[in-house]
């Protein structure tokens, strides 16, 4: 009989778990939101959209180059040239080279994951509050207490906090998460005049609250509806992530304008959102790329195993199956 495996978040990690232990186990992902994406998610409105997690990803394993090849013969992704620049305050825009290929799914980046999940028993909007041991495995409840199941295994792939919340007062081993860490993000989404865009694509900011910013309709595969999406540095959401939104909408404006040069008419519409789990530090100490406690049957996976590229959200997800796959 195979186990059976609850899996907690329906993003990269997960759903990559969920695809190498095909046939090997029986598998349920968890997904909190109404759709697939986490960090790779994409927002819409009306001819617009933004996808304000993740702007691209690299292949730099030969795992995940051929994980993509199907995709990309499929046209779900493809690669990405932009015009490439670097921004600062003090002094002129300066052409900024890529030395290696960077992909986007298409039309969103959500696209990726909606593939992968073909197949896959995946519940939406289904939020795991906490679980419990019993004899026969571990029994999941939500957020009103309904019995979601009772598995033979857990596998948080949740941001780092969700998985210490969920996980943590289980393990056998406490301290098996402690040399990880996540730093906040925040994403201005706006609507743009976009014949009002300068002629780069994107750009890396330095010495700013800014760090990125990127024409999004710029994207392969996406609409021409002028759309930007801008990441604040960590260290400036940290510093200012409890303050009053509108105020840091503002900020976060202000400081787009002041690098793009763009005049306040041209931007149409302007959103905000708090990305309070967004980036992975590079683990204290070099790792497997996943935690798994033999003696509970919990285990977990994601990009903040690995230091937090899309990738690494891929390479813990296959590491943490094969580890499974080896064990009873």
């Amino acid at each position: 009989m195979k186990p059976s495996i609850a899996v907690i978040g329906a993003g990269l990690a997960g759903l990559t778990l969920a695809r190498e232990l095909a046939g090997q186990a029986e598998v349920t992902l968890f997904e909190k939101a109404r759709g697939l994406g986490g960090r790779m998610s994409t927002r819409r409105q009306d001819d617009r959209q933004w996808d304000h997690g993740a702007q691209f990803f690299t292949a730099r394993s030969r795992a995940f180059r051929q994980l993509l090849a199907p995709h990309i013969a499929a046209g779900t992704v493809a690669e990405w040239h932009p015009n490439l620049t670097t921004l600062s305050p003090e002094k002129p825009p300066f052409k900024r080279p890529w030395f290696e290929p960077h992909y986007v799914a298409v039309p969103g980046m959500n696209a990726l994951l909606k593939a992968m999940a073909a197949g896959q028993e995946v519940r939406l909007q289904t939020r795991v509050a906490h679980l419990r041991r019993r004899p026969d495995g571990w029994q999941l409840f939500d957020e009103q207490d309904g019995d979601l199941g009772t598995f033979d295994r857990v596998v948080s792939s949740a941001p780092l906090p969700q998985t210490r919340e969920l996980l943590g007062p289980h393990l056998a081993e406490p301290d098996a998460l402690a040399p990880y860490a996540m730093a906040p993000c925040y994403a201005l989404l706006l609507a743009v005049d976009a014949a009002a865009l300068p002629a780069w694509d994107a750009a890396r900011v330095n010495h700013a609250p800014l760090r990125w910013i990127a024409f999004n309709h710029r994207l392969p595969g996406r609409g021409p509806a002028g759309s930007v999406v801008a990441h604040s540095t960590p260290e400036w959401a940290r510093e200012h992530l409890e303050h009053d939104q509108d105020w840091v909408q503002q900020q976060l404006t202000e400081s787009f304008l002041a690098l793009t040069g763009l005049p306040v008419r041209a931007i149409a519409g302007a959103r905000l959102h708090r990305w309070r789990y967004a980036l992975s530090n590079e683990p204290a100490e070099p790792g497997e790329g996943y935690v798994l406690d033999p003696q509970t049957g919990l285990a977990a996976c994601g990009d903040w195993c690995l230091g937090g590229r899309v990738e690494a959200a891929f390479l813990s997800g296959r590491a943490l199956a094969r580890a499974l796959s080896r064990r009873p």
